[in-house]
């Protein structure tokens, strides 16, 4: 979120074609043939990298226009999902207001775009939306039941 504003999402059609099928109610299915995280050290493998045509930037390595880019046309198709989502919850239930929680309830970007171009007129994002959430989570299920 913070480096997209510096790119172009010029990866957008490739990451849409390529790592994940995008359905119109916003869910989605990765391709975790592009991923290491659930059974290595790593998030990204191999083939993600040649797919983007390079390896992870180094820690200490100065950032590049494509690193950029690659930023802002995650952003570009993390809002776009935010968006089908929202639409289709809203759709569901006919609801004025929303509540978001979770990691990507963090980004503060997508959430002014789905303010501005979504179908709710309120949006509110619990205040643990990270991982943190779910402790809280947890102690609201053991309130109610």
């Amino acid at each position: 979120m913070g480096l997209a504003p510096y790119g172009k999402p010029v990866y957008r059609d490739l990451i849409l074609t390529h790592l994940l099928n995008l359905r119109a109610d916003g869910s989605f299915w990765m391709n975790m043939d592009y991923f290491n995280y659930c059974q290595g050290l790593t998030m990204t493998n191999e083939r993600f990298h040649r797919l983007f045509g390079n390896a992870p930037r180094r820690p200490e390595a100065l950032l590049e226009q494509r690193h950029m880019d690659v930023a802002a046309s995650i952003q570009a198709v993390t809002e776009e999902i935010m968006l089908r989502m929202s639409r289709e919850v809203h759709r569901q239930t006919k609801l004025k207001n929303l509540v978001l929680a979770g990691g990507v309830a963090l980004n503060c970007v997508a959430n002014g775009k789905l303010l501005r171009e979504g179908p709710f007129e309120n949006i509110w994002i619990q205040p643990a939306a990270g991982d943190a959430g779910g402790a809280l989570g947890t102690a609201l299920f053991v309130w109610y039941h």
